[in-house]
């Protein structure tokens, strides 16, 4: 039996009703109601509903039911690796949505309490807490001791991303920080360390979005043929600008050395990497270069805050809502143009999910996502006709279009998730300091691609969006609303 069918047999013995009388409340089947209780089969979608209709569950319970049936379709991997791509997307969405209020700035007499001093020029450290402990000093000794702090990784431990995360969020200092991610393309599924998740992708790209913080990301595929270890016992290290510790693959033993020799032969290493390495993470904050046209890639699917109106975005209605006093109009028109005429062309099957609470803020000032110096906002008139449009091309089965359910999951206008079949490309536009903010993040990492394919994939039908009805009975009401104003 699953753990759905273990669960579902615990709610009807807890209901005190019988298998039939259940079936007859939820005027479903009796026998598979039974099938399902025993764990012979999975509960279809109405069926589901229904059952939980009959059994009286509250949201809380239905919630607990829902993920355990996704487990039981798609294994609990899968199922978990989707849930922490929610946690990434609403990651994101706070930390480009609030200003972070506090400083972690610490004055000499805290920090000399604080941080211990290294005793000796080795110092050998055993067990996984030790381990931990003394990178995370280290670390503390970098960012709040060193005039210039600067960390170099080639170690892809979770944990340790989180702290430097957490260290820099509200720190006034500024970070230098590069790492190499030794990827296995099977990795051993006990491994602690040398294979990457989402869960470990979110301060990754979460460290990305500091602006205290210049992050260059590189990976490689571990191969015979390419092989950067140091040594087979320790082939994991951090290196600072005083120090390196080497760590062991299980992560319970480490080697922190003081001694300049031994740093300046990890600092070689950790150079000679680069030219073997590709990149991870790309950062670009160009305007230009986020949608240049010399880039542009075939979309399979986009989740983004506005339901993708790169299709009515016609030559005429570009040159209308550029602005003609832009230094560069002539030549941003002629890309704008191309752009999205080309997206026109080759996005006519993309899967696009959209944010209803962020398609009502587009009604309410006609804004996008670019400076103002830019482009002139939409009329109320042109408003209405983009989302008319929308909602004619949903209702015919002309675009695969769907509406987040924005009580299920919290993304905001900052984001523009964009797959491109061998690469995830993230887009995000914020606003820091009252300056609007562009910036790129891509994702071509094989099995980071993979998670979000299949992520995206799932999104129809789930949860996390609005069933074809539901979407255009919304849209409906939006302009009803803004007509009648």
């Amino acid at each position: 039996m699953s753990l759905l069918s273990i669960r579902i047999e615990e709610l009807i013995n807890e209901s005190g009703e019988s298998v039939q009388a259940l079936a007859q409340m939820g005027n479903i089947s009796r026998t598979t109601l039974q099938r399902v209780k025993s764990g012979e089969r999975l509960p279809p979608k109405k069926f589901f509903q229904s059952m939980c209709r009959a059994l009286r569950l509250s949201a809380t319970e239905v919630e607990e039911l829902e993920t355990l049936l996704e487990i039981a379709t798609v294994g609990e991997d899968v199922s978990f690796t989707r849930q922490k791509i929610i946690e990434l997307i609403e990651t994101i969405s706070e930390l480009t949505e609030y200003k972070i209020p506090f400083s972690k700035q610490i004055r000499l007499n805290e920090i000399d309490s604080k941080i211990k001093p290294h005793s000796q020029m080795t110092e050998i450290i055993s067990g996984e807490r030790k381990v931990l402990e003394i990178i995370r000093n280290c670390i503390d000794r970098e960012l709040f001791l060193s005039e210039n702090p600067q960390l170099k990784l080639a170690l892809p431990y979770q944990k340790v991303y989180r702290y430097i995360f957490h260290q820099m969020m509200g720190n006034q200092k500024q970070l230098s920080l590069q790492d190499v991610i030794n990827l296995k393309k099977e990795p051993d599924q006990d491994e602690k360390i040398g294979r990457l998740e989402i869960s470990q992708l979110k301060y990754l790209i979460a460290l990305s979005l500091l602006e205290n913080v210049e992050h260059q990301s590189r990976y490689y595929y571990q191969s015979p043929d390419l092989n950067f270890e140091q040594s087979a016992l320790f082939p994991y290290f951090m290196l600072t600008s005083e120090s390196v510790i080497t760590v062991s693959r299980d992560f319970k033993q480490a080697v922190l050395y003081n001694d300049p020799g031994i740093v300046k032969l990890h600092e070689d290493g950790y150079n000679r990497m680069q030219a073997y390495v590709e990149s991870f993470i790309e950062e670009s904050r160009d305007l230009l270069t986020i949608y240049s046209t010399k880039d542009i890639a075939k979309s399979k699917q986009v989740v983004e805050p506005l339901p993708c109106f790169a299709y009515y975005f016609t030559d005429d209605l570009l040159e209308k809502k550029i602005r003609k006093d832009f230094p560069y109009y002539e030549q941003l028109k002629s890309i704008a143009c191309e752009f999205y005429g080309n997206f026109r062309k080759e996005n006519p099957t993309m899967l696009n999910v959209f944010s209803l609470k962020n398609l009502r803020s587009f009604m309410l000032d006609g804004s996008l996502y670019f400076p103002e110096e830019v482009y002139t906002p939409f009329t109320p008139s042109e408003r209405i006709m983009l989302v008319r449009q929308l909602r004619d091309d949903l209702y015919h089965d002309r675009r695969k279009t769907y509406a987040l359910n924005d009580e299920k999951i919290f993304l905001n206008s900052a984001i523009e998730f964009v797959d491109e079949y061998s690469r995830i490309r993230l887009i995000l536009h914020y606003y820091n300091n009252q300056k609007l903010v562009f910036k790129t993040i891509v994702l071509q990492e094989k099995n980071i691609v993979k998670a979000f394919d299949d992520f995206f994939d799932s999104l129809p039908g789930s949860k996390y969006v609005l069933a074809k009805e539901e979407t255009i009975a919304e849209i409906d009401k939006l302009i009803n609303e803004f007509e009648n104003k």
